[in-house]
Order: C-alpha cells, then structure tokens, then sequence
C-alpha cells in the first residue's frame, strides 16, 4: 500500500513543474490594439505577405507623428470603397506586403489584422446659443 504514494509522488511533481513553466512562458506577450483612423486608397486586394500568406484586404493611409503612412488593412469580410475613412481597432502583425499605388513604385506596407472597424463619420462641432 505504501508503493502506490511513492509511485504517485513524482509523477504529482512533474505535472507541477510542467504546468508551472506553460504558466510563465514569455514566448507570447499580449500586445493591447491600437486604434487608428484611417483612410482606404485602394480597392480590395488578395495579395500575399511576405511571409507567405494569403490576405485580403484594402491599402490605407493614417497620420503619426504628423507624417502619413501607409498600411494594408486585413479584414474577414471586405465591404468598403476607395477613399472611405474608417476608426480601426487592431494590431500590427510584424509582416508586410509589397504594393503599388498610382504611378509609384512598389512600396513595403505593414500588415494591420482589424479586429473592429467602423465609418468615421465627423459630427458638426455644438456651438451654444
């Protein structure tokens, strides 16, 4: 009877140990999403990133630090137009695709995966009487 503890004893203890280093793993860090406005310059594309996937999406300009760039916007389901504004919720993904826009050559934009988007639509601004 005194066998099946000590049998049990260690397997317990490597079951700790390895739920205790999945429970510290710092391979993955959350990243929280940003939220951007921004304008749609192109038509929908299904273009291929650098890594090697296959994505649907839109070439959009934002402004940061009072410079425009450019992004390509994923999105499950591709329902806007050219020259649309948009407020997008999300997060940069680290990878990149090569497109050109108008007479320019091909430029590297950052890949933009949209969590949440939605028309960015300007309100007159209340003036009291």
């Amino acid at each position: 009877m005194k066998r099946v503890p000590q049998a049990l004893w260690p397997a317990l203890l490597l079951g700790l140990a390895v739920a205790q280093s999945g429970c510290e793993s710092s391979s993955w860090t959350w990243v929280p999403p940003e939220e951007e406005k921004v304008t749609i310059i192109s038509d929908a594309a299904f273009v291929r990133t650098d890594q090697g996937d296959f994505v649907d999406g839109y070439l959009a300009e934002y402004h940061t630090d009072f410079k425009k760039q450019r992004m390509f916007l994923v999105l499950e389901i591709p329902h806007y137009l050219k020259g649309d504004r948009l407020i997008i919720t999300g997060r940069f993904t680290g990878d990149s695709v090569r497109m050109s826009f108008g007479d320019r050559d091909q430029e590297k934009a950052p890949v933009f995966e949209v969590e949440r988007a939605a028309p960015n639509i300007p309100t007159l601004p209340q003036i009291p009487w």
